[in-house]
């Protein structure tokens, strides 16, 4: 055999085994083989490790590789939990798990609400932010004309939403980082009335600018119904990830090379 078909061959195998390796379950995250015992395993076992911003590897039931739609198409039933793996510390791997008949109904019951939010999610990802046309309280505006070629890091909160409100200071730092950015833009789109907003943020320091009166848009047009909600526009102009908490929104941030 010649030397050229010798190399031809090796690199076919090296890249058939790294195919394999890829279709292939790794490492269980920690509390994996506990996720399930109740409700409280599962809760905090969820909220730690599956993050639907993140790229991830599909894998169904039986440990096979499919397509990240019928990934979710499945997990949108609420029938099937998700359990995290990760191959070379690195890949992140997401199996579907099938609810057994024993599963304690509170674990159903809230695994039926997250996974109908995290498919709605999961929609608006890739493509443009429905309805992205706004005005802040202090009159500029906010359209994908005046934030073409910028990343838009958004926040949809309210008044009454003690942790919407805890991490402003942590969010005023992020902001404070990014000062100097002129393709980073912070907005926050909040459900209360603008003299509601003028008289609270007269006493409280928050740097993203504020869009105000949109209760009905963000749960009738976006479908978000959890606050706080980060989102975060590519520069593009579609939307690049979303998620639920500061630390979440930080690790979203760093992947696009934002300061966080």
């Amino acid at each position: 055999m010649s030397s050229a078909k010798i190399v031809l061959l090796v690199i076919l195998v090296c890249s058939l085994s790294c195919s394999n390796d890829r279709a292939k379950l790794g490492k269980p995250a920690s509390g994996t083989q506990d996720a399930l015992s109740d409700f409280a395993h599962w809760w905090s076992y969820h909220s730690k490790n599956i993050k639907f911003y993140k790229h991830f590897t599909p894998f169904d039931t039986d440990a096979r590789a499919i397509p990240l739609d019928s990934f979710m198409q499945k997990y949108r039933t609420g029938e099937y939990a998700v359990l995290k793996y990760t191959q070379d510390d690195t890949t992140i791997q997401y199996q579907l798990k099938k609810l057994d008949a024993n599963s304690e109904e509170n674990i159903r019951n809230q695994l039926r609400a997250t996974a109908y939010s995290d498919f709605r999610d999961f929609l608006k990802v890739g493509k443009p932010l429905e309805g992205f046309g706004y005005q802040s309280i202090d009159g500029r505006a906010f359209d994908r004309e005046t934030t073409r070629n910028q990343f838009v890091v958004m926040k949809f909160w309210f008044i009454g939403c003690v942790p919407c409100i805890e991490e402003m200071p942590e969010l005023n730092a992020i902001v404070a980082k990014n000062n100097a950015r002129k393709d980073v833009v912070f907005l926050s789109v909040a459900l209360d009335p603008q003299p509601a907003l003028r008289k609270f943020l007269a006493g409280r320091k928050f740097d993203y600018a504020v869009v105000g009166d949109k209760k009905d848009y963000v749960a009738d047009t976006l479908g978000i119904n959890a606050f706080p909600t980060h989102l975060l526009i590519d520069k593009q102009g579609n939307v690049a990830g979303i998620c639920s908490n500061v630390k979440d929104l930080k690790e979203m941030l760093a992947a696009h090379s934002i300061a966080e």
